[in-house]
């Protein structure tokens, strides 16, 4: 799947770049010599992280058993690990010579002050195999892709904030490198659960929409790396400088608001004033003599007695203020009117159902992680702990695989749909295979819903109408 649709292979790819920019300071804090070029251990990383997982992907094509596949998997892993330390600690031996073996072993095994450097390179090196294999088993769901953008977002501000603490580099575009790609998978992502939904079989992504989306996640994330660039206390105070005149400008009008509130609240105050002097006149307190106030009006008439001129200045100033906040609340106004109708006709077009896309904040991985126990409990109850039991397990991963290839095709199983209303489809999906698939289906009918067991020789035969399927799938794949 990742090489026969561009889709899916752009978002593995952009989850593959997601997760070596959240790995590499975590990596980087117990693997110091590659601290002095952090840019090539990033791409050295990423680079080997698609390596695996294209090799993974191959290996999977393969008609292998499922125990030669493990000892295939494992042999590779051993072998880019020893390779991985030739190259990187014992770089200067000749090519031929494998007395290296030794002092690496050693390096390995031997305890050392710290964390050794060969057991760095080994435990990354496992790593990245263990997430190419998670890479070639997973959904590429646009809730499951934002569900890894947060999560490598949160490690990513941990692993790095530990690593500039402790090396004193700066690690910034490295999340802008992060949020580029993660905008990306979760774009593309979308269009094919769009595609999915509409029952396409996966359509390619033109260049055009592709160049288009590239457009618009470099000049977001562009943007927001320039503001975020000028958002420094130098440059808040230099805009504050600029807008000088402004700040002077509301100076005045709140003087002016504040005399008008007094000359408002003048007669209430009066009052008060003459209230409170009646009540300490009765012996409670005795009050000094209080000094004429001066009214707003007496005051206004001061001021246009001394400066006449200045009077009207003010007039000019008043009439700016009240344009220039007429202006604002205009554009507010159109602004909000203007968004409303964007969101009603955006509504209008997707028409997408919310029950699809609940935010569960994790109870749905604790669910579907207790859903699988019940039903491993029912088979263990069903067919004891027994070779059928193993049987049971082998056609129940034969059908959950037939149904996920089936929905990277465009042909997804609803929930709780039963398997024999699913069987039509699924014979869309995979035309010319009807009697393999209803014997799979009816396989697993017998082993979730009832309790007879499945024999060596229909397991067999399973097997090998699931291999004829996917020989099947691939063919059409490559035509």
């Amino acid at each position: 799947m990742l090489l026969t649709n561009r889709r899916v292979s752009l978002v593995f790819f952009c989850l593959a770049g997601m997760e070596v920019a959240w790995f590499t300071p975590f990596w980087l804090l117990v693997y110091r010599p590659a601290r002095a070029s952090v840019g090539w251990a990033y791409l050295l990383l990423l680079a080997a992280l698609v390596a695996w997982t294209l090799a993974l992907e191959l290996l999977s094509r393969t008609d292998l058993e499922l125990g030669r596949y493990h000892l295939t998997a494992l042999g590779l892993m051993a072998f880019t690990s020893l390779v991985l330390l030739g190259v990187a600690l014992f770089w200067n031996h000749p090519s031929g010579d494998m007395r290296w073996l030794g002092p690496a072993f050693n390096a390995l095994f031997v305890p050392q002050s710290g964390l050794p450097p060969a057991l760095a390179l080994v435990g990354g090196n496992l790593f990245l195999w263990q997430r190419a294999t998670v890479a070639t088993s997973r959904d590429v769901t646009f809730f499951g892709v934002g569900v890894n953008f947060r999560l490598g977002l949160l490690l990513l501000v941990v692993g790095g904030g530990i690593f500039s603490y402790v090396s004193g580099q700066n690690l910034t575009w490295l999340l802008w490198i992060y949020f580029t790609l993660g905008l990306l998978a979760v774009a593309i992502a979308r269009i094919h659960e769009k595609a999915g939904d509409s029952q396409s079989a996966g359509t390619p992504l033109s260049g055009r929409r592709l160049g288009g989306l590239l457009v618009a996640v470099a000049a977001t994330v562009g943007g927001v790396a320039l503001l975020s660039g000028g958002y420094t206390a130098q440059a808040i105070w230099r805009a504050l400088s600029i807008t000088a005149p402004v700040w002077r400008l509301l100076r005045i009008v709140l003087v002016r608001v504040l005399i008008a509130l007094e000359w408002l609240l003048e007669p209430i105050l009066e009052w008060l004033l003459a209230w409170l002097q009646r009540i300490f006149a009765a012996g409670w307190i005795e009050l000094a003599p209080q000094s004429p106030i001066v009214g707003a009006a007496e005051a206004q008439q001061m001021l246009t007695q001394e400066n006449p001129s200045r009077f009207l200045e003010l007039l000019r100033q008043a009439g700016i203020v009240l344009a220039i906040g007429a202006g604002v609340v205009l554009g507010v106004a159109i602004l909000l009117l203007y968004l409303d109708k964007t969101r009603g006709r955006t509504v209008r077009e997707q028409a997408e159902e919310t029950e699809a896309e609940a935010v569960t904040f994790g109870s749905g991985i604790l669910g579907r992680g207790a859903q699988a126990l019940r039903d491993m409990a029912g088979l263990v109850r069903r067919f004891g702990v027994s070779r059928q039991l193993l049987a049971a397990v082998s056609v129940q991963n034969i059908y959950a695989n037939l149904c996920r290839l089936a929905r990277r095709r465009g042909y997804g199983r609803r929930p709780a749909q039963p398997p024999d209303d699913y069987l039509p489809t699924l014979a869309r999906a995979f035309s010319g295979q009807e009697e393999a698939l209803a014997r799979i289906t009816a396989a697993y009918m017998r082993v979730h819903y009832g309790e007879r067991p499945v024999t060596f020789a229909e397991l067999a035969q399973l097997r090998a109408d699931y291999h004829q399927v996917r020989r099947a799938e691939r063919s059409e794949s490559a035509e």
